[in-house]
């Protein structure tokens, strides 16, 4: 004879299922050791012009002691950039390699960016745009694996 669960202990299991596949599907962010950069972000920016953008950032170890080499999939662009981290600072320069060309020039766009690194590994900060006197603001958060 066949047992059939209880359908209010099915729909608990139907529920912490859901939970488990949504947690297991979908990278969390979270704290990362602020000692070692290295590793995945979802950004969040607003460039110079105001236009919202959305992506991730990688980084990895640069050749040398505290420098660090960078590559963002955002909206529309890749952009590559190396970084020289100071303390609580990550400041360096980045420039776009494929993607969308900037409003204003034929030139691809290119500039700085200066983080801080907050106790939790998040990195606030500012992107400067090479030519323009205008900034625009990023937020990097971590991903865990």
């Amino acid at each position: 004879m066949l047992s059939v669960a209880h359908p209010k202990r099915l729909s608990s299991l139907i529920v912490a299922l859901v939970v488990i596949g949504t947690a297991c599907a979908f990278p969390q962010q979270g704290t990362v050791s602020i000692e070692n950069l290295e590793g995945s972000y979802y950004v969040n920016g607003t460039d110079d012009m105001d236009v919202e953008y959305g992506g991730r950032l990688e980084i990895t170890r640069g050749d040398q002691p505290d420098r660090y080499a960078m590559q963002w999939i955002i909206t529309g662009s890749v952009q590559l950039g190396t970084g020289v981290r100071n303390g609580d600072r990550l400041e360096g320069t980045w420039s776009t390699v494929d993607g969308l060309a900037d409003r204003d020039d034929t030139d691809p766009p290119s500039g700085t960016i200066r983080y801080t690194i907050s106790s939790d590994g998040t990195l606030n900060g500012t992107r400067t745009f090479d030519g323009r006197d205008t900034t625009g603001t990023e937020e990097a958060f971590p991903v865990l694996p």
